[in-house]
């Protein structure tokens, strides 16, 4: 068994193998944000305004990739009345880290720096799926998602995403793209994938990306 991890250009390098396969995320903040952000902060003289400049900074540049897309719950009980709808998910800042880096700001660029290094060892796969040629289906991702890219960059606003409740393995590909592109807006270029060559029969495979998806909650998509 071995394990590679390939950029999104990379992806035609990969084996063509069984085995299961997780894509990451790699935050990309940029010199010319942290710039803007750190003249502001500097430029500011009241404390809470300071915070508040970091706390946007990292809800634009960083948390929000990572927000859990609406839940639909419904709550009843015996003779009660019934409650249901959507709720969102609200990321929390720890004010901690806001102060630190309101009183600090230029520690950003550091924070660029180990945020790459850091993917994938220490990030969550934002999709776990299994493939009985790991290549293949990795170029449809990579296909899917630079046909969503062009659509989005045409501005088309009527394209509609794959049901939540699709299950077949081309149904969960589309959605995953999907999501990646149209509904968090990540950049290919900071997709990573990481491969796992599984030479062991299929059922092993799929019950190893069940255990993997229920272990880590992956962003993009639950199997």
């Amino acid at each position: 068994m071995s394990t590679k991890h390939f950029r999104f250009s990379e992806v035609a390098q990969a084996p063509n193998v069984p085995g299961v396969y997780a894509w990451y995320y790699r935050i990309e903040l940029t010199d010319k944000d942290i710039a803007t952000c750190v003249e502001e902060v500097e430029l500011e003289t009241s404390e809470e305004v300071r915070d508040e400049i970091v706390r946007t900074f990292l809800d634009t540049h960083l948390f929000r990739y990572y927000k859990e897309v609406p839940y639909f719950v419904a709550l009843s009980g015996q003779l009660k009345p019934r409650y249901e709808g959507v709720i969102d998910h609200h990321a929390e800042v720890s004010a901690g880290l806001i102060r630190r880096l309101a009183e600090a700001p230029a520690n950003l660029y550091e924070l660029k720096r180990t945020l790459r290094l850091a993917v994938p060892h220490f990030a969550s796969p934002i999709y776990i799926g299994v493939a009985t040629r790991l290549r293949e289906r990795l170029m449809q991702h990579v296909r899917l998602i630079d046909s969503l890219q062009h659509l989005r960059a045409s501005a088309v606003s009527d394209l509609q995403p794959i049901p939540v409740g699709a299950t077949s393995e081309e149904d969960r590909d589309h959605k995953f793209a999907y999501e990646v592109t149209m509904i968090r807006g990540f950049r290919p270029s900071s997709l990573v994938v990481s491969t796992l060559e599984l030479p062991v029969d299929d059922s092993i495979r799929y019950d190893l990306e069940n255990i993997l998806n229920r272990i880590n909650y992956p962003l993009c998509g639950r199997n």
